[in-house]
């Protein structure tokens, strides 16, 4: 797809400070991963290979959410294939991290939080998205608030023992694109993390239902 039909296609991303649907970007980077955490494995959709499971516990109106893949030495990313309807923005991370008690127990600390999260973004070396071949506008924002609830589901993809209700902070790039119209687009995105020791991305076949 050319440049002129991209545009055409509009194709814009929300600012840092910007409040869509009256939250803020990082507040609506806190509900992608209360839904991440709290989905449980059989069917999360950010370990989900084809797309299938794309559409479980997202939101009931406004944003709809997508992902990469937890990172790992393997860069083995999930190719996806989608639909979904039109008039909402969509939000996913290049790579982001998240700390709570529950997870890393020798954690003891907000504060300690914190610096874990900002450390491992620090470390980013790669990050990057397109869609239809065209690099794509990317934010690092952390979470608002700063510390938040989350509830860690009992068969998680996490690997956090027996889950529980917990709290927990963020940090990370993303990609929260306005409403696009209808049509074929090709989102490939990725990140690596710890110097290149950590990978995480996707690569979505999205349709955009009239």
């Amino acid at each position: 797809m050319n440049n002129a039909l991209m545009e055409r296609k509009q194709i814009r991303t929300y600012e840092e400070h910007s409040e869509p649907y009256g939250l803020t970007y990082g507040a609506w980077t806190v509900k992608w991963w209360q839904w991440a955490l709290s989905t449980p494995t059989s069917i999360n959709p950010v370990i989900d290979e084809t797309g299938i499971k794309w559409n479980v516990n997202q939101p009931a109106s406004d944003v709809w959410f997508l992902a990469g893949k937890f990172g790992s030495a393997e860069k083995n990313f999930p190719a996806r294939k989608i639909a979904i309807s039109s008039g909402r923005s969509i939000l996913f991370p290049i790579i982001n991290c998240e700390a709570n008690p529950l997870e890393f127990p020798e954690l003891t600390t907000p504060d300690d939080w914190v610096r874990h999260v900002v450390d491992d973004v620090n470390s980013v070396v790669k990050r990057n998205c397109f869609i239809n071949g065209k690099e794509v506008n990317l934010l690092r924002v952390p979470s608002d608030p700063q510390i938040f609830p989350i509830s860690i589901h009992e068969d998680n993809a996490f690997g956090v023992k027996g889950g529980g209700s917990t709290v927990g902070t963020a940090d990370g790039y993303w990609v929260f694109l306005e409403p696009m119209s209808h049509g074929d687009y090709t989102i490939e995105f990725e990140g690596s993390c710890e110097f290149g020791r950590l990978s995480a991305g996707a690569k979505y076949y999205l349709k955009i239902l009239p």
